[in-house]
Protein backbone atom coordinates (compact mmCIF):
# COMPACT_ATOMS: atom_id res chain seq x y z
CA UNK A 1 0.00 0.00 0.00
CA UNK A 2 2.91 2.38 0.91
CA UNK A 3 4.36 1.60 -2.28
CA UNK A 4 1.18 2.52 -4.48
CA UNK A 5 0.92 6.10 -2.37
CA UNK A 6 4.61 6.68 -3.29
CA UNK A 7 4.12 5.94 -6.64
CA UNK A 8 1.12 8.05 -6.99
CA UNK A 9 2.37 10.88 -5.10
CA UNK A 10 5.57 10.75 -7.59
CA UNK A 11 3.26 10.94 -10.90
CA UNK A 12 1.36 14.12 -8.97
CA UNK A 13 4.70 15.69 -8.75
CA UNK A 14 5.41 14.67 -12.46
CA UNK A 15 2.31 16.22 -13.85
CA UNK A 16 2.20 19.58 -11.76
CA UNK A 17 6.01 20.19 -13.22
CA UNK A 18 4.85 19.37 -16.99
CA UNK A 19 2.10 22.06 -16.44
CA UNK A 20 4.11 24.31 -14.54
CA UNK A 21 6.62 23.99 -17.77
CA UNK A 22 4.42 24.55 -20.10
CA UNK A 23 2.43 27.62 -18.67
CA UNK A 24 6.55 28.90 -18.40
CA UNK A 25 6.30 27.99 -21.90
CA UNK A 26 3.60 29.82 -23.07
CA UNK A 27 4.31 32.91 -21.22
CA UNK A 28 7.60 33.86 -22.52
CA UNK A 29 5.74 33.03 -25.92
CA UNK A 30 3.73 35.85 -24.92
CA UNK A 31 6.33 37.81 -23.81
CA UNK A 32 8.95 37.62 -27.07
CA UNK A 33 4.96 38.16 -29.34
CA UNK A 34 4.80 41.71 -27.16
CA UNK A 35 8.13 42.53 -28.14
CA UNK A 36 8.27 41.69 -31.79
CA UNK A 37 5.00 43.77 -32.18
CA UNK A 38 6.67 46.71 -30.65
CA UNK A 39 9.71 46.54 -32.32
CA UNK A 40 10.71 48.46 -36.18
CA UNK A 41 10.76 46.66 -39.50
CA UNK A 42 12.96 47.74 -42.10
CA UNK A 43 13.97 50.97 -39.40
CA UNK A 44 10.88 52.06 -39.91
CA UNK A 45 8.01 52.08 -36.78
CA UNK A 46 5.53 49.87 -37.60
CA UNK A 47 1.97 51.90 -38.68
CA UNK A 48 -0.52 52.25 -35.98
CA UNK A 49 -3.59 50.75 -37.52
CA UNK A 50 -1.50 47.45 -38.53
CA UNK A 51 -2.82 45.79 -35.56
CA UNK A 52 -6.38 46.39 -37.25
CA UNK A 53 -5.54 45.51 -40.42
CA UNK A 54 -5.05 41.63 -38.87
CA UNK A 55 -7.99 41.95 -36.69
CA UNK A 56 -10.93 39.25 -36.99
CA UNK A 57 -12.86 39.36 -40.23
CA UNK A 58 -16.89 38.82 -39.58
CA UNK A 59 -19.13 36.85 -41.19
CA UNK A 60 -22.97 37.11 -41.06
CA UNK A 61 -24.01 34.63 -38.04
CA UNK A 62 -27.17 32.72 -39.23
CA UNK A 63 -30.16 31.46 -37.15
CA UNK A 64 -32.55 29.65 -38.22
CA UNK A 65 -36.55 31.75 -37.98
CA UNK A 66 -39.44 30.73 -36.16
CA UNK A 67 -42.63 31.85 -35.98
CA UNK A 68 -44.02 34.65 -33.93
CA UNK A 69 -45.51 32.22 -31.37
CA UNK A 70 -42.26 31.04 -30.90
CA UNK A 71 -41.28 34.91 -29.85
CA UNK A 72 -44.64 34.78 -27.17
CA UNK A 73 -43.08 31.82 -25.48
CA UNK A 74 -39.68 33.96 -25.12
CA UNK A 75 -41.42 37.10 -24.43
CA UNK A 76 -42.47 35.26 -20.97
CA UNK A 77 -39.13 33.65 -20.39
CA UNK A 78 -37.54 37.22 -20.63
CA UNK A 79 -40.48 38.37 -18.22
CA UNK A 80 -40.66 35.58 -16.13
CA UNK A 81 -36.98 34.29 -15.48
CA UNK A 82 -34.63 35.41 -12.65
CA UNK A 83 -31.49 36.63 -13.10
CA UNK A 84 -28.92 34.29 -13.72
CA UNK A 85 -25.36 34.98 -12.94
CA UNK A 86 -23.14 34.61 -15.59
CA UNK A 87 -19.96 32.81 -14.41
CA UNK A 88 -18.15 33.63 -17.71
CA UNK A 89 -16.13 36.24 -18.59
CA UNK A 90 -16.93 38.28 -21.93
CA UNK A 91 -14.14 37.42 -24.27
CA UNK A 92 -13.29 37.30 -27.85
CA UNK A 93 -11.81 34.47 -29.95
CA UNK A 94 -11.57 33.69 -33.82
CA UNK A 95 -13.25 30.91 -34.74
CA UNK A 96 -13.04 29.67 -38.13
CA UNK A 97 -16.42 29.26 -40.65
CA UNK A 98 -16.50 26.05 -42.43
CA UNK A 99 -18.08 28.60 -45.53
CA UNK A 100 -14.88 30.23 -46.28
CA UNK A 101 -11.48 31.40 -44.50
CA UNK A 102 -13.36 35.00 -42.53
CA UNK A 103 -13.76 34.21 -38.88
CA UNK A 104 -16.99 35.40 -36.05
CA UNK A 105 -16.82 36.67 -33.23
CA UNK A 106 -17.57 33.62 -30.01
CA UNK A 107 -18.35 35.23 -26.93
CA UNK A 108 -16.72 33.54 -23.69
CA UNK A 109 -16.26 30.05 -24.91
CA UNK A 110 -18.98 29.71 -26.94
CA UNK A 111 -19.61 30.12 -30.59
CA UNK A 112 -22.20 32.75 -31.59
CA UNK A 113 -24.63 30.73 -33.93
CA UNK A 114 -24.95 31.64 -37.43
CA UNK A 115 -27.81 33.80 -38.51
CA UNK A 116 -29.55 32.38 -41.74
CA UNK A 117 -32.95 33.56 -43.06
CA UNK A 118 -34.70 36.97 -42.70
CA UNK A 119 -34.23 38.49 -39.63
CA UNK A 120 -36.96 41.21 -39.95
CA UNK A 121 -37.33 43.25 -36.43
CA UNK A 122 -38.21 47.26 -35.58
CA UNK A 123 -36.78 50.17 -33.79
CA UNK A 124 -37.61 49.69 -30.14
CA UNK A 125 -37.86 51.66 -27.28
CA UNK A 126 -35.80 51.47 -23.87
CA UNK A 127 -38.24 53.36 -22.05
CA UNK A 128 -37.96 52.46 -17.72
CA UNK A 129 -34.11 50.13 -18.99
CA UNK A 130 -32.28 49.65 -21.74
CA UNK A 131 -33.14 45.71 -21.25
CA UNK A 132 -36.82 45.99 -22.23
CA UNK A 133 -36.10 46.68 -25.78
CA UNK A 134 -35.75 42.88 -25.73
CA UNK A 135 -39.54 42.63 -24.69
CA UNK A 136 -40.60 44.99 -26.82
CA UNK A 137 -39.10 43.54 -29.70
CA UNK A 138 -40.33 39.62 -28.57
CA UNK A 139 -44.20 41.36 -28.32
CA UNK A 140 -43.71 42.28 -32.14
CA UNK A 141 -42.77 39.13 -32.98
CA UNK A 142 -39.31 40.30 -34.02
CA UNK A 143 -35.98 38.03 -35.08
CA UNK A 144 -34.08 41.14 -34.85
CA UNK A 145 -34.45 44.98 -33.42
CA UNK A 146 -32.59 48.31 -33.49
CA UNK A 147 -32.71 50.83 -30.48
CA UNK A 148 -30.98 54.16 -29.47
CA UNK A 149 -28.92 53.23 -26.72
CA UNK A 150 -28.89 56.71 -24.72
CA UNK A 151 -31.06 59.73 -25.58
CA UNK A 152 -30.33 60.28 -29.21
CA UNK A 153 -31.19 64.18 -28.79
CA UNK A 154 -28.84 65.31 -26.66
CA UNK A 155 -24.63 65.08 -26.29
CA UNK A 156 -24.52 64.63 -22.36
CA UNK A 157 -25.60 61.23 -21.17
CA UNK A 158 -25.74 58.26 -18.10
CA UNK A 159 -22.80 56.60 -17.90
CA UNK A 160 -24.55 52.71 -18.70
CA UNK A 161 -24.42 50.44 -15.41
CA UNK A 162 -23.23 47.39 -15.13
CA UNK A 163 -26.60 45.95 -13.28
CA UNK A 164 -28.63 47.33 -16.84
CA UNK A 165 -25.99 45.84 -19.22
CA UNK A 166 -26.10 42.64 -17.57
CA UNK A 167 -29.97 42.57 -17.64
CA UNK A 168 -29.90 43.21 -21.07
CA UNK A 169 -27.65 40.65 -22.15
CA UNK A 170 -29.25 37.75 -20.26
CA UNK A 171 -32.78 39.35 -21.52
CA UNK A 172 -31.10 38.42 -25.33
CA UNK A 173 -29.72 35.10 -24.45
CA UNK A 174 -32.93 33.99 -23.04
CA UNK A 175 -35.09 35.88 -25.93
CA UNK A 176 -32.82 34.25 -28.67
CA UNK A 177 -31.24 37.30 -29.97
CA UNK A 178 -28.03 37.01 -31.52
CA UNK A 179 -25.70 40.06 -31.02
CA UNK A 180 -25.68 40.00 -34.95
CA UNK A 181 -29.18 40.50 -34.83
CA UNK A 182 -29.28 43.76 -32.81
CA UNK A 183 -28.84 47.39 -34.52
CA UNK A 184 -28.19 50.46 -32.10
CA UNK A 185 -28.49 53.44 -33.78
CA UNK A 186 -26.30 56.49 -32.94
CA UNK A 187 -27.64 59.67 -32.24
CA UNK A 188 -28.88 62.58 -34.17
CA UNK A 189 -26.35 65.27 -33.70
CA UNK A 190 -23.13 63.37 -34.20
CA UNK A 191 -21.59 64.69 -37.22
CA UNK A 192 -18.05 63.20 -37.79
CA UNK A 193 -17.23 65.13 -41.11
CA UNK A 194 -18.57 68.19 -39.62
CA UNK A 195 -16.43 71.42 -40.80
CA UNK A 196 -17.11 73.20 -36.82
CA UNK A 197 -14.37 71.44 -34.86
CA UNK A 198 -16.00 71.69 -31.62
CA UNK A 199 -19.26 69.66 -33.24
CA UNK A 200 -16.50 67.43 -34.97
CA UNK A 201 -14.54 66.63 -30.84
CA UNK A 202 -18.18 65.69 -29.94
CA UNK A 203 -19.00 63.08 -32.40
CA UNK A 204 -16.11 61.84 -31.84
CA UNK A 205 -16.34 61.21 -28.06
CA UNK A 206 -19.84 60.28 -28.80
CA UNK A 207 -18.65 57.47 -31.12
CA UNK A 208 -16.14 56.28 -28.75
CA UNK A 209 -18.79 56.25 -25.91
CA UNK A 210 -21.62 54.36 -27.85
CA UNK A 211 -18.68 51.88 -29.18
CA UNK A 212 -17.69 51.31 -25.61
CA UNK A 213 -21.08 50.83 -24.76
CA UNK A 214 -22.05 48.07 -27.52
CA UNK A 215 -18.77 46.33 -26.31
CA UNK A 216 -20.09 46.61 -22.77
CA UNK A 217 -23.55 45.37 -23.80
CA UNK A 218 -22.16 42.56 -26.22
CA UNK A 219 -23.26 44.02 -29.15
CA UNK A 220 -21.29 43.53 -32.31
CA UNK A 221 -22.99 46.68 -34.67
CA UNK A 222 -23.47 50.15 -34.60
CA UNK A 223 -24.83 52.18 -37.17
CA UNK A 224 -24.78 55.70 -37.85
CA UNK A 225 -25.27 58.32 -39.95
CA UNK A 226 -21.55 59.60 -41.60
CA UNK A 227 -22.19 63.33 -41.50
CA UNK A 228 -22.54 66.96 -43.51
CA UNK A 229 -20.54 69.51 -45.25
CA UNK A 230 -23.29 71.72 -43.79
CA UNK A 231 -22.02 73.47 -46.57
CA UNK A 232 -18.57 74.86 -45.35
CA UNK A 233 -15.91 72.36 -47.06
CA UNK A 234 -15.99 70.49 -49.54
CA UNK A 235 -16.99 67.18 -50.00
CA UNK A 236 -13.89 65.25 -50.50
CA UNK A 237 -13.21 67.41 -46.87
CA UNK A 238 -15.68 65.85 -45.35
CA UNK A 239 -15.16 62.42 -46.52
CA UNK A 240 -11.67 62.54 -44.49
CA UNK A 241 -13.05 64.06 -41.59
CA UNK A 242 -15.27 60.94 -41.35
CA UNK A 243 -13.49 58.44 -42.13
CA UNK A 244 -10.69 59.66 -39.52
CA UNK A 245 -13.70 59.47 -37.04
CA UNK A 246 -14.01 56.18 -37.41
CA UNK A 247 -10.57 55.22 -37.50
CA UNK A 248 -9.54 56.87 -34.21
CA UNK A 249 -12.51 55.01 -33.09
CA UNK A 250 -11.68 51.70 -33.99
CA UNK A 251 -7.92 52.29 -31.83
CA UNK A 252 -9.90 53.04 -28.81
CA UNK A 253 -12.18 49.98 -28.89
CA UNK A 254 -11.62 46.78 -29.45
CA UNK A 255 -14.53 44.60 -32.08
CA UNK A 256 -17.87 46.62 -32.38
CA UNK A 257 -18.49 46.93 -36.32
CA UNK A 258 -19.12 50.80 -37.51
CA UNK A 259 -22.21 50.49 -40.24
CA UNK A 260 -22.59 53.33 -42.95
CA UNK A 261 -26.11 54.47 -43.45
CA UNK A 262 -26.71 55.30 -46.94
CA UNK A 263 -28.58 58.59 -46.85
CA UNK A 264 -31.09 60.34 -49.31
CA UNK A 265 -28.83 63.14 -50.40
CA UNK A 266 -30.80 66.01 -48.56
CA UNK A 267 -29.51 69.14 -48.20
CA UNK A 268 -25.65 68.75 -47.16
CA UNK A 269 -25.34 65.14 -46.23
CA UNK A 270 -22.94 62.69 -47.40
CA UNK A 271 -23.80 59.07 -48.26
CA UNK A 272 -26.49 59.42 -50.22
CA UNK A 273 -24.47 58.27 -53.33
CA UNK A 274 -22.65 54.62 -53.14
CA UNK A 275 -19.61 56.03 -54.28
CA UNK A 276 -19.36 58.49 -51.54
CA UNK A 277 -19.82 55.60 -48.94
CA UNK A 278 -17.19 53.79 -50.64
CA UNK A 279 -14.49 56.89 -50.37
CA UNK A 280 -15.06 56.34 -46.90
CA UNK A 281 -14.62 52.62 -46.46
CA UNK A 282 -11.28 53.19 -48.72
CA UNK A 283 -10.47 55.49 -45.90
CA UNK A 284 -11.07 53.54 -43.01
CA UNK A 285 -7.88 51.03 -41.84
CA UNK A 286 -9.58 47.96 -40.79
CA UNK A 287 -12.14 47.22 -42.93
CA UNK A 288 -13.35 44.11 -40.88
CA UNK A 289 -14.71 46.37 -38.60
CA UNK A 290 -16.83 48.91 -41.23
CA UNK A 291 -20.07 47.98 -42.98
CA UNK A 292 -23.22 49.43 -44.66
CA UNK A 293 -27.02 49.92 -43.49
CA UNK A 294 -29.38 50.53 -46.90
CA UNK A 295 -32.41 52.32 -45.90
CA UNK A 296 -34.75 51.71 -48.42
CA UNK A 297 -36.44 55.17 -48.24
CA UNK A 298 -33.03 56.90 -48.07
CA UNK A 299 -32.55 55.33 -51.33
CA UNK A 300 -35.43 56.06 -53.43
CA UNK A 301 -35.23 59.95 -52.54
CA UNK A 302 -31.58 59.46 -53.33
CA UNK A 303 -32.45 58.12 -56.63
CA UNK A 304 -32.24 53.86 -56.71
CA UNK A 305 -36.12 53.61 -58.31
CA UNK A 306 -36.00 50.34 -56.14
CA UNK A 307 -40.04 50.37 -56.98
CA UNK A 308 -39.05 48.44 -60.22
CA UNK A 309 -37.84 45.26 -61.04
CA UNK A 310 -35.44 46.37 -63.08
CA UNK A 311 -34.29 49.72 -60.79
CA UNK A 312 -34.61 47.56 -57.95
CA UNK A 313 -31.87 44.92 -59.88
CA UNK A 314 -29.63 47.48 -61.26
CA UNK A 315 -29.48 49.22 -57.56
CA UNK A 316 -27.87 45.81 -55.99
CA UNK A 317 -26.43 45.41 -59.35
CA UNK A 318 -24.12 48.94 -58.30
CA UNK A 319 -24.02 48.22 -55.01
CA UNK A 320 -22.16 45.01 -55.64
CA UNK A 321 -19.88 46.68 -57.87
CA UNK A 322 -18.89 49.90 -56.36
CA UNK A 323 -19.34 48.93 -52.54
CA UNK A 324 -19.31 45.20 -52.70
CA UNK A 325 -22.29 42.60 -50.83
CA UNK A 326 -19.63 41.38 -48.01
CA UNK A 327 -19.94 45.09 -46.55
CA UNK A 328 -23.82 44.90 -46.66
CA UNK A 329 -24.33 44.36 -42.81
CA UNK A 330 -27.89 45.88 -42.15
CA UNK A 331 -31.31 47.43 -43.95
CA UNK A 332 -33.62 49.84 -42.79
CA UNK A 333 -37.23 48.95 -44.23
CA UNK A 334 -38.82 52.33 -44.79
CA UNK A 335 -41.39 53.00 -47.79
CA UNK A 336 -41.13 56.78 -48.53
CA UNK A 337 -43.63 59.52 -49.02
CA UNK A 338 -41.54 61.38 -51.05
CA UNK A 339 -41.10 60.72 -54.97
CA UNK A 340 -38.28 59.08 -56.46
CA UNK A 341 -35.23 61.26 -56.32
CA UNK A 342 -37.20 63.90 -54.20
CA UNK A 343 -33.96 63.84 -51.73
CA UNK A 344 -36.38 64.26 -49.04
CA UNK A 345 -35.86 61.92 -45.72
CA UNK A 346 -39.39 61.07 -45.03
CA UNK A 347 -40.65 57.49 -44.46
CA UNK A 348 -43.68 56.09 -44.88
CA UNK A 349 -45.45 52.55 -43.86
CA UNK A 350 -44.77 49.50 -45.93
CA UNK A 351 -46.87 49.62 -48.91
CA UNK A 352 -48.21 52.74 -48.27
CA UNK A 353 -45.35 55.25 -49.77
CA UNK A 354 -44.13 55.90 -53.33
CA UNK A 355 -41.82 52.55 -53.18
CA UNK A 356 -45.24 50.08 -52.56
CA UNK A 357 -45.62 46.80 -51.74
CA UNK A 358 -43.66 44.72 -54.30
CA UNK A 359 -40.11 46.17 -53.53
CA UNK A 360 -40.51 44.53 -49.97
CA UNK A 361 -41.68 41.58 -51.21
CA UNK A 362 -38.31 41.47 -53.50
CA UNK A 363 -36.10 42.00 -50.54
CA UNK A 364 -37.86 39.21 -48.27
CA UNK A 365 -37.32 36.81 -51.42
CA UNK A 366 -33.62 38.47 -52.08
CA UNK A 367 -30.73 35.69 -50.38
CA UNK A 368 -28.46 38.79 -50.07
CA UNK A 369 -30.26 39.80 -47.25
CA UNK A 370 -30.25 36.73 -45.37
CA UNK A 371 -28.72 36.64 -41.66
CA UNK A 372 -28.69 40.47 -41.05
CA UNK A 373 -30.69 42.63 -39.54
CA UNK A 374 -33.69 44.80 -41.36
CA UNK A 375 -35.78 46.81 -38.74
CA UNK A 376 -38.72 48.90 -39.64
CA UNK A 377 -38.18 52.72 -38.58
CA UNK A 378 -41.82 53.34 -40.11
CA UNK A 379 -44.13 55.74 -38.32
CA UNK A 380 -45.69 53.57 -35.52
CA UNK A 381 -49.64 54.53 -35.81
CA UNK A 382 -50.91 52.19 -33.36
CA UNK A 383 -49.59 50.24 -30.99
CA UNK A 384 -49.43 46.88 -33.25
CA UNK A 385 -48.12 48.56 -36.27
CA UNK A 386 -44.72 47.17 -36.12
CA UNK A 387 -46.62 43.66 -35.14
CA UNK A 388 -48.67 44.05 -38.45
CA UNK A 389 -45.78 44.86 -40.35
CA UNK A 390 -43.12 42.14 -39.40
CA UNK A 391 -46.13 39.34 -39.90
CA UNK A 392 -46.34 41.01 -43.41
CA UNK A 393 -42.89 41.36 -44.34
CA UNK A 394 -42.58 37.61 -43.37
CA UNK A 395 -45.78 36.40 -45.26
CA UNK A 396 -43.83 37.76 -48.25
CA UNK A 397 -40.96 35.13 -47.61
CA UNK A 398 -43.62 32.32 -46.89
CA UNK A 399 -45.12 33.29 -50.05
CA UNK A 400 -48.42 33.52 -48.17
CA UNK A 401 -49.17 37.20 -49.89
Amino acid sequence: MVHELLKMRRSVRLAAKTISEVSSQSSNQIVRLKARSKSTKGGKKTNKYSVYKKSIKRNRETSSTSDCDENECKESMVNCSGIIEEKIKPKLKRVKTEQDNSTVIASGNLQQPMLQGKLVGAHVSISGGIQNAVSEALKIGAKAFGLFLRSQRQWKSKPLEDKAAELFKQACERGGFSARAILPHGIYLMNCGSPEEETLAKSRETLVEELKRCEKLGLALYNFHPGSTCGKITVEECIDRIAQSINEAHLQTNHVVTVLENMSCQGNTVGGKFEELREIIDRVEDKSRVGVCIDTCHAFAAGYDISSDGGFDKMMQEFESVIGLKYLRAVHLNDSKGELGCHLDRHENIGKGKIGINAFRRLMMDPRFNGIPMILETPCEAENTYQKEVKLLYSFRDGKS
